[in-house]
Protein backbone atom coordinates (compact mmCIF):
# COMPACT_ATOMS: atom_id res chain seq x y z
CA UNK A 1 0.00 0.00 0.00
CA UNK A 2 2.81 2.40 0.91
CA UNK A 3 4.75 1.59 -2.28
CA UNK A 4 1.64 2.31 -4.36
CA UNK A 5 1.19 5.69 -2.65
CA UNK A 6 4.85 6.57 -3.26
CA UNK A 7 4.56 5.51 -6.91
CA UNK A 8 1.41 7.60 -7.32
CA UNK A 9 3.04 10.64 -5.70
CA UNK A 10 6.13 10.27 -7.88
CA UNK A 11 4.05 10.17 -11.07
CA UNK A 12 1.96 13.12 -9.96
CA UNK A 13 5.09 15.15 -9.23
CA UNK A 14 6.52 14.24 -12.64
CA UNK A 15 3.36 15.51 -14.33
CA UNK A 16 3.40 18.77 -12.35
CA UNK A 17 7.10 19.34 -13.06
CA UNK A 18 6.59 18.63 -16.76
CA UNK A 19 3.68 21.04 -17.07
CA UNK A 20 5.56 23.82 -15.27
CA UNK A 21 8.67 23.19 -17.38
CA UNK A 22 6.70 23.38 -20.63
CA UNK A 23 5.00 26.56 -19.47
CA UNK A 24 8.30 28.21 -18.56
CA UNK A 25 10.20 27.40 -21.76
CA UNK A 26 7.43 28.89 -23.87
CA UNK A 27 7.80 32.20 -22.05
CA UNK A 28 10.33 34.70 -23.36
CA UNK A 29 13.64 35.39 -21.65
CA UNK A 30 13.47 38.50 -19.48
CA UNK A 31 16.22 41.12 -19.60
CA UNK A 32 16.28 43.32 -16.50
CA UNK A 33 18.64 46.30 -16.03
CA UNK A 34 21.09 44.06 -14.12
CA UNK A 35 21.32 41.57 -16.98
CA UNK A 36 23.64 43.69 -19.10
CA UNK A 37 26.14 44.19 -16.28
CA UNK A 38 26.56 40.40 -16.13
CA UNK A 39 26.76 40.05 -19.90
CA UNK A 40 29.46 42.74 -19.90
CA UNK A 41 31.27 41.17 -16.90
CA UNK A 42 31.37 44.42 -14.96
CA UNK A 43 33.90 44.45 -12.07
CA UNK A 44 31.17 44.87 -9.45
CA UNK A 45 29.43 41.59 -10.40
CA UNK A 46 30.16 38.23 -8.76
CA UNK A 47 31.89 35.71 -10.98
CA UNK A 48 29.29 32.91 -10.83
CA UNK A 49 26.64 34.28 -13.15
CA UNK A 50 29.18 36.13 -15.31
CA UNK A 51 30.89 32.81 -16.13
CA UNK A 52 27.49 31.15 -16.63
CA UNK A 53 26.21 33.66 -19.23
CA UNK A 54 29.60 33.89 -20.96
CA UNK A 55 29.75 30.10 -21.31
CA UNK A 56 26.17 29.82 -22.58
CA UNK A 57 26.72 32.69 -25.01
CA UNK A 58 29.82 30.96 -26.39
CA UNK A 59 28.19 27.52 -26.71
CA UNK A 60 24.66 28.40 -27.85
CA UNK A 61 25.18 31.66 -29.73
CA UNK A 62 21.90 32.94 -31.18
CA UNK A 63 19.97 30.35 -29.14
CA UNK A 64 21.38 31.83 -25.91
CA UNK A 65 18.04 33.08 -24.54
CA UNK A 66 16.22 29.78 -25.06
CA UNK A 67 19.14 27.74 -23.68
CA UNK A 68 19.31 29.87 -20.51
CA UNK A 69 15.56 29.57 -19.91
CA UNK A 70 15.62 25.78 -20.45
CA UNK A 71 18.60 25.28 -18.14
CA UNK A 72 17.34 27.60 -15.41
CA UNK A 73 13.87 26.02 -15.53
CA UNK A 74 15.29 22.49 -15.24
CA UNK A 75 17.74 23.51 -12.53
CA UNK A 76 15.05 25.29 -10.49
CA UNK A 77 12.74 22.28 -10.67
CA UNK A 78 15.63 19.98 -9.69
CA UNK A 79 16.48 22.10 -6.63
CA UNK A 80 12.82 22.29 -5.63
CA UNK A 81 12.39 18.53 -5.97
CA UNK A 82 15.35 17.54 -3.81
CA UNK A 83 14.53 20.08 -1.11
CA UNK A 84 10.87 19.06 -1.11
CA UNK A 85 11.66 15.35 -0.80
CA UNK A 86 14.13 15.94 2.03
CA UNK A 87 11.84 18.11 4.20
CA UNK A 88 8.88 15.84 3.47
CA UNK A 89 10.75 12.93 5.01
CA UNK A 90 12.30 14.86 7.90
CA UNK A 91 9.02 16.49 8.96
CA UNK A 92 6.68 13.69 7.87
CA UNK A 93 4.50 16.20 6.03
CA UNK A 94 0.88 15.39 5.30
CA UNK A 95 -0.51 15.59 1.76
CA UNK A 96 -1.99 19.04 2.44
CA UNK A 97 1.29 20.38 3.85
CA UNK A 98 3.21 18.87 0.94
CA UNK A 99 0.94 20.68 -1.52
CA UNK A 100 1.31 24.00 0.33
CA UNK A 101 5.08 23.60 0.50
CA UNK A 102 5.28 22.92 -3.22
CA UNK A 103 3.11 25.92 -4.05
CA UNK A 104 5.43 28.19 -2.07
CA UNK A 105 8.51 26.63 -3.69
CA UNK A 106 7.00 27.10 -7.17
CA UNK A 107 5.98 30.72 -6.49
CA UNK A 108 9.32 32.32 -7.58
CA UNK A 109 9.06 30.64 -11.00
CA UNK A 110 6.03 32.73 -11.93
CA UNK A 111 5.23 36.44 -12.03
CA UNK A 112 6.24 38.80 -10.57
CA UNK A 113 9.65 37.14 -9.93
CA UNK A 114 9.88 34.73 -12.90
CA UNK A 115 13.36 33.68 -11.80
CA UNK A 116 13.67 30.87 -14.38
CA UNK A 117 13.03 33.23 -17.30
CA UNK A 118 14.96 36.21 -15.96
CA UNK A 119 18.54 36.37 -17.25
CA UNK A 120 19.80 37.19 -13.77
CA UNK A 121 21.54 35.23 -10.98
CA UNK A 122 18.32 34.15 -9.23
CA UNK A 123 17.74 31.56 -11.95
CA UNK A 124 20.65 29.50 -10.65
CA UNK A 125 21.11 30.86 -7.12
CA UNK A 126 17.59 29.73 -6.10
CA UNK A 127 18.14 26.03 -6.90
CA UNK A 128 21.71 26.23 -5.60
CA UNK A 129 20.39 27.56 -2.28
CA UNK A 130 17.78 24.80 -2.02
CA UNK A 131 20.39 22.16 -2.86
CA UNK A 132 22.84 23.67 -0.35
CA UNK A 133 20.24 23.47 2.43
CA UNK A 134 19.23 19.94 1.36
CA UNK A 135 22.82 18.66 1.33
CA UNK A 136 23.48 20.13 4.76
CA UNK A 137 20.32 18.52 6.14
CA UNK A 138 21.52 15.20 4.73
CA UNK A 139 24.94 15.69 6.36
CA UNK A 140 23.53 16.72 9.75
CA UNK A 141 20.65 14.28 10.18
CA UNK A 142 21.90 11.23 8.29
CA UNK A 143 25.56 11.63 9.33
CA UNK A 144 26.54 11.36 5.67
CA UNK A 145 30.14 12.60 5.59
CA UNK A 146 30.55 11.63 1.93
CA UNK A 147 28.27 14.53 1.04
CA UNK A 148 30.75 17.13 2.31
CA UNK A 149 32.47 17.50 -1.07
CA UNK A 150 29.12 18.27 -2.69
CA UNK A 151 28.34 20.80 0.05
CA UNK A 152 31.65 22.50 -0.69
CA UNK A 153 31.05 22.69 -4.46
CA UNK A 154 27.46 23.87 -3.97
CA UNK A 155 28.54 26.54 -1.47
CA UNK A 156 31.22 27.85 -3.82
CA UNK A 157 28.77 28.07 -6.71
CA UNK A 158 26.10 29.68 -4.52
CA UNK A 159 28.24 32.42 -2.97
CA UNK A 160 30.06 33.08 -6.23
CA UNK A 161 26.59 33.79 -7.63
CA UNK A 162 24.92 35.58 -4.69
CA UNK A 163 27.23 36.93 -2.01
CA UNK A 164 24.35 37.39 0.45
CA UNK A 165 24.70 33.71 1.43
CA UNK A 166 28.33 33.94 2.54
CA UNK A 167 27.51 33.31 6.22
CA UNK A 168 24.79 30.66 5.71
CA UNK A 169 27.27 27.83 6.24
CA UNK A 170 27.99 29.06 9.77
CA UNK A 171 24.44 28.17 10.85
CA UNK A 172 24.91 24.53 9.85
CA UNK A 173 28.36 24.56 11.44
CA UNK A 174 26.83 25.74 14.71
CA UNK A 175 24.21 22.97 14.66
CA UNK A 176 26.95 20.44 13.94
CA UNK A 177 28.88 21.66 16.99
CA UNK A 178 25.78 21.47 19.19
CA UNK A 179 24.96 17.96 17.98
CA UNK A 180 28.46 16.64 18.70
CA UNK A 181 29.44 18.94 21.57
CA UNK A 182 30.21 16.07 23.93
CA UNK A 183 32.79 14.56 21.57
CA UNK A 184 33.53 17.36 19.11
CA UNK A 185 37.30 16.83 19.48
CA UNK A 186 37.14 13.10 18.78
CA UNK A 187 36.37 10.64 15.97
CA UNK A 188 37.14 12.83 12.98
CA UNK A 189 34.91 15.73 14.02
CA UNK A 190 37.74 18.33 14.12
CA UNK A 191 38.58 17.79 10.43
CA UNK A 192 34.92 18.09 9.43
CA UNK A 193 34.51 21.18 11.57
CA UNK A 194 37.60 22.75 10.08
CA UNK A 195 36.29 21.95 6.60
CA UNK A 196 32.99 23.73 7.31
CA UNK A 197 34.71 26.77 8.81
CA UNK A 198 37.19 27.03 5.92
CA UNK A 199 34.55 27.21 3.18
CA UNK A 200 33.89 30.99 3.44
CA UNK A 201 37.65 31.64 3.44
CA UNK A 202 38.08 29.67 0.21
CA UNK A 203 35.23 31.65 -1.37
CA UNK A 204 36.86 34.98 -0.53
CA UNK A 205 40.26 33.88 -1.89
CA UNK A 206 38.63 32.49 -5.03
CA UNK A 207 36.71 35.70 -5.64
CA UNK A 208 39.82 37.84 -5.15
CA UNK A 209 41.82 35.62 -7.51
CA UNK A 210 39.10 35.96 -10.16
CA UNK A 211 39.26 39.76 -10.01
CA UNK A 212 43.06 39.63 -10.16
CA UNK A 213 42.93 37.57 -13.35
CA UNK A 214 40.10 39.56 -14.97
CA UNK A 215 40.60 43.11 -13.69
CA UNK A 216 44.20 43.14 -12.51
CA UNK A 217 43.35 43.83 -8.85
CA UNK A 218 43.36 41.26 -6.03
CA UNK A 219 40.05 42.29 -4.45
CA UNK A 220 36.63 41.09 -3.40
CA UNK A 221 33.69 42.10 -5.59
CA UNK A 222 33.43 45.88 -5.14
CA UNK A 223 29.81 46.76 -4.47
CA UNK A 224 29.08 45.62 -0.92
CA UNK A 225 30.03 48.81 0.90
CA UNK A 226 28.70 50.99 -1.91
CA UNK A 227 25.33 49.42 -1.14
CA UNK A 228 25.81 49.58 2.63
CA UNK A 229 26.76 53.24 2.51
CA UNK A 230 23.42 54.08 0.86
CA UNK A 231 21.44 54.07 4.11
CA UNK A 232 24.36 55.81 5.86
CA UNK A 233 24.28 58.63 3.31
CA UNK A 234 20.49 58.81 3.55
CA UNK A 235 20.57 59.59 7.30
CA UNK A 236 23.67 61.83 7.14
CA UNK A 237 23.90 65.60 7.53
CA UNK A 238 26.31 68.20 6.19
CA UNK A 239 28.25 68.52 9.48
CA UNK A 240 29.43 64.91 9.16
CA UNK A 241 32.14 66.09 6.77
CA UNK A 242 34.05 67.49 9.76
CA UNK A 243 34.68 63.94 10.99
CA UNK A 244 36.10 62.75 7.67
CA UNK A 245 39.87 63.21 7.67
CA UNK A 246 40.86 61.44 4.45
CA UNK A 247 40.92 63.88 1.51
CA UNK A 248 39.37 61.50 -1.04
CA UNK A 249 36.71 60.30 1.41
CA UNK A 250 35.75 63.86 2.27
CA UNK A 251 35.64 64.99 -1.36
CA UNK A 252 33.38 62.11 -2.34
CA UNK A 253 31.12 62.64 0.68
CA UNK A 254 30.63 66.33 -0.13
CA UNK A 255 29.97 65.56 -3.80
CA UNK A 256 27.40 62.86 -3.00
CA UNK A 257 25.77 64.76 -0.14
CA UNK A 258 25.28 67.90 -2.22
CA UNK A 259 23.87 65.88 -5.09
CA UNK A 260 21.47 64.02 -2.78
CA UNK A 261 20.37 67.30 -1.18
CA UNK A 262 19.61 68.79 -4.61
CA UNK A 263 17.46 65.74 -5.45
CA UNK A 264 15.66 65.72 -2.05
CA UNK A 265 17.06 62.28 -1.31
CA UNK A 266 17.96 62.74 2.37
CA UNK A 267 16.09 61.64 5.47
CA UNK A 268 16.15 65.22 6.77
CA UNK A 269 14.10 66.22 3.69
CA UNK A 270 11.57 63.43 4.16
CA UNK A 271 8.27 64.74 5.55
CA UNK A 272 6.98 61.32 6.65
CA UNK A 273 6.34 61.17 10.40
CA UNK A 274 6.99 57.49 11.08
CA UNK A 275 9.89 55.26 10.11
CA UNK A 276 7.75 52.86 8.10
CA UNK A 277 6.86 55.61 5.63
CA UNK A 278 10.37 57.01 5.79
CA UNK A 279 11.67 53.57 4.89
CA UNK A 280 9.22 53.21 2.00
CA UNK A 281 10.49 56.53 0.64
CA UNK A 282 14.07 55.27 1.05
CA UNK A 283 13.22 52.00 -0.72
CA UNK A 284 11.62 53.86 -3.61
CA UNK A 285 14.63 56.16 -4.02
CA UNK A 286 17.42 53.66 -3.27
CA UNK A 287 18.48 53.20 -6.89
CA UNK A 288 18.76 56.97 -7.33
CA UNK A 289 20.80 57.27 -4.12
CA UNK A 290 23.08 54.27 -4.63
CA UNK A 291 23.53 53.59 -8.34
CA UNK A 292 22.97 56.99 -9.89
CA UNK A 293 24.63 59.10 -7.19
CA UNK A 294 27.12 57.32 -4.90
CA UNK A 295 28.30 54.72 -7.40
CA UNK A 296 28.51 57.06 -10.39
CA UNK A 297 30.08 59.90 -8.39
CA UNK A 298 32.73 57.61 -6.95
CA UNK A 299 33.56 56.07 -10.31
CA UNK A 300 33.82 59.48 -12.01
CA UNK A 301 35.93 60.93 -9.18
CA UNK A 302 38.50 58.14 -9.25
CA UNK A 303 38.61 57.92 -13.05
CA UNK A 304 39.60 61.58 -13.14
CA UNK A 305 42.08 61.18 -10.29
CA UNK A 306 43.77 58.13 -11.82
CA UNK A 307 43.69 59.39 -15.41
CA UNK A 308 47.43 60.08 -15.30
CA UNK A 309 48.23 56.42 -14.61
CA UNK A 310 49.60 54.74 -17.73
CA UNK A 311 47.41 51.67 -17.56
CA UNK A 312 44.75 50.18 -19.79
CA UNK A 313 41.23 51.61 -19.62
CA UNK A 314 39.88 48.28 -18.32
CA UNK A 315 42.23 48.40 -15.34
CA UNK A 316 41.40 52.06 -14.63
CA UNK A 317 37.68 51.32 -14.57
CA UNK A 318 38.21 48.36 -12.23
CA UNK A 319 40.43 50.49 -9.99
CA UNK A 320 37.78 53.24 -9.92
CA UNK A 321 35.19 50.73 -8.68
CA UNK A 322 37.66 49.33 -6.16
CA UNK A 323 38.65 52.77 -4.82
CA UNK A 324 34.98 53.76 -4.57
CA UNK A 325 34.33 50.61 -2.53
CA UNK A 326 37.17 51.45 -0.12
CA UNK A 327 35.95 55.02 0.31
CA UNK A 328 32.37 53.87 0.91
CA UNK A 329 33.65 51.41 3.50
CA UNK A 330 35.33 54.25 5.39
CA UNK A 331 32.31 56.53 5.08
CA UNK A 332 29.85 53.84 6.15
CA UNK A 333 31.43 53.41 9.59
CA UNK A 334 31.79 57.16 10.14
CA UNK A 335 28.26 58.09 9.05
CA UNK A 336 26.54 55.23 10.89
CA UNK A 337 28.44 55.98 14.10
CA UNK A 338 27.58 59.66 13.89
CA UNK A 339 23.89 59.10 13.04
CA UNK A 340 23.33 55.77 14.75
CA UNK A 341 19.86 56.41 16.23
CA UNK A 342 18.42 57.45 12.88
CA UNK A 343 20.23 54.68 11.02
CA UNK A 344 19.20 51.85 13.37
CA UNK A 345 15.55 52.85 13.16
CA UNK A 346 15.73 52.89 9.38
CA UNK A 347 17.53 49.53 9.40
CA UNK A 348 14.94 48.00 11.75
CA UNK A 349 12.13 49.23 9.49
CA UNK A 350 14.00 47.69 6.55
CA UNK A 351 14.26 44.29 8.27
CA UNK A 352 10.62 44.33 9.37
CA UNK A 353 9.42 45.24 5.90
CA UNK A 354 11.04 42.09 4.54
CA UNK A 355 8.65 39.90 6.53
CA UNK A 356 5.61 41.84 5.22
CA UNK A 357 3.50 41.19 8.33
CA UNK A 358 4.22 41.56 12.05
CA UNK A 359 2.83 38.08 12.72
CA UNK A 360 5.36 36.45 10.39
CA UNK A 361 8.21 38.41 11.93
CA UNK A 362 7.12 37.51 15.47
CA UNK A 363 6.75 33.82 14.62
CA UNK A 364 10.18 33.62 12.96
CA UNK A 365 11.91 35.46 15.82
CA UNK A 366 10.07 33.32 18.38
CA UNK A 367 11.12 30.20 16.44
CA UNK A 368 14.72 31.31 16.57
CA UNK A 369 14.71 32.18 20.29
CA UNK A 370 12.74 29.09 21.31
CA UNK A 371 14.90 26.68 19.30
CA UNK A 372 18.11 28.38 20.47
CA UNK A 373 17.19 27.90 24.12
CA UNK A 374 16.15 24.30 23.51
CA UNK A 375 19.40 23.47 21.74
CA UNK A 376 21.42 24.94 24.61
CA UNK A 377 20.17 22.17 26.88
CA UNK A 378 19.60 19.21 24.58
CA UNK A 379 19.91 18.35 20.91
CA UNK A 380 16.75 17.26 19.10
CA UNK A 381 16.13 17.01 15.37
CA UNK A 382 12.91 19.03 15.41
CA UNK A 383 14.45 21.87 17.39
CA UNK A 384 17.48 21.83 15.10
CA UNK A 385 15.29 22.13 12.01
CA UNK A 386 13.39 25.00 13.57
CA UNK A 387 16.67 26.73 14.42
CA UNK A 388 18.09 26.23 10.92
CA UNK A 389 15.00 27.47 9.08
CA UNK A 390 14.44 30.48 11.34
CA UNK A 391 18.14 31.40 11.46
CA UNK A 392 18.51 31.28 7.69
CA UNK A 393 15.41 33.45 7.28
CA UNK A 394 16.53 36.05 9.83
CA UNK A 395 20.13 36.09 8.59
CA UNK A 396 19.12 36.69 4.98
CA UNK A 397 16.66 39.41 6.00
CA UNK A 398 19.31 41.18 8.10
CA UNK A 399 21.99 40.96 5.42
CA UNK A 400 19.63 42.14 2.69
CA UNK A 401 18.51 45.06 4.85
CA UNK A 402 22.12 45.96 5.61
CA UNK A 403 23.41 45.90 2.05
CA UNK A 404 20.37 47.09 0.16
CA UNK A 405 16.61 46.89 0.82
CA UNK A 406 13.96 44.29 1.64
CA UNK A 407 12.33 43.24 -1.59
CA UNK A 408 11.00 39.80 -2.66
CA UNK A 409 13.83 39.39 -5.17
CA UNK A 410 16.30 39.10 -2.27
CA UNK A 411 14.10 37.35 0.29
CA UNK A 412 12.02 34.79 -1.65
CA UNK A 413 14.64 32.08 -1.06
CA UNK A 414 13.35 31.51 2.48
CA UNK A 415 9.59 31.75 1.97
CA UNK A 416 9.22 27.96 2.16
CA UNK A 417 11.50 27.85 5.21
CA UNK A 418 9.35 30.42 7.00
CA UNK A 419 6.26 28.35 6.23
CA UNK A 420 7.97 25.26 7.64
CA UNK A 421 8.70 27.20 10.85
CA UNK A 422 4.93 27.56 11.29
CA UNK A 423 4.50 23.84 10.58
CA UNK A 424 7.14 22.79 13.13
CA UNK A 425 5.71 25.07 15.83
CA UNK A 426 2.23 23.59 15.30
CA UNK A 427 3.67 20.05 15.51
CA UNK A 428 5.53 20.90 18.72
CA UNK A 429 2.41 22.51 20.21
CA UNK A 430 0.35 19.40 19.44
CA UNK A 431 3.00 17.16 20.97
CA UNK A 432 3.12 19.28 24.12
CA UNK A 433 -0.67 19.32 24.39
CA UNK A 434 -0.79 15.55 23.95
CA UNK A 435 1.90 15.07 26.59
CA UNK A 436 0.05 17.22 29.11
CA UNK A 437 -3.22 15.43 28.37
CA UNK A 438 -1.65 12.03 29.01
CA UNK A 439 0.08 13.35 32.14
CA UNK A 440 -3.14 14.74 33.56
Amino acid sequence: MKSKRIFKERNLLLIVYSLIFLFLIFQKAIYSPDTYSYLNAMPYRHLGYVIFVKLFSLVFGEYFNFAVVVFQSLFCLTGIHFFFKKVSVLLQLTIVLKCLTLIILFFPLFEPLSVANNVCPEGISYPLYLLFVTLNLEFLFNDNSKILKYIFVCFLALVFTRGQFMFSSLIFTLVYIVKHKNHILKSGHPSKLLFLIAMPIVVVLGEMSYHKLKDGIFMTTPFGFVNTSTSAFYVSNSNDKNLILNTDDRALFESCYNSLAEQNLLLSQNKAKNYKNQYLHYQKKLTAICNRTIHESGKDYYLKKNSSISEKTKYLHAKAFYDTEKTCKNLTFILITQNFNKWIQLYAANVLHGFHYWLIFIVVVFSFLFSSVKLLFSYKKTHSLLFIFSSLSILNAMISALFTYSIPRLLFYNYALIFLCFVILIVLAKQELKRRTIKS
